[in-house]
């Protein structure tokens, strides 16, 4: 599921430049990450990130 083009397409998300939000993606697991990435989510904020990696995170 993961390539190396969605991994580095997180270089050209807005929220990559806050560093908090850069730790907590980046401690995620490889296939929430790449998920999160493919599905073009507008994320504008910490809390909103956790939730969606919380939900993909349980739906496996």
């Amino acid at each position: 599921m993961e390539t190396e083009s969605n991994l580095t397409a997180f270089e050209n998300h807005d929220f990559q430049i806050k560093p908090d939000f850069r730790e907590y993606f980046n401690s995620l697991p490889v296939h929430v990450r790449a998920l999160i990435l493919e599905s073009g989510a507008e994320i504008t904020s910490l809390g909103e990130l956790m939730q969606i990696a919380e939900h993909l995170k349980k739906d496996g």
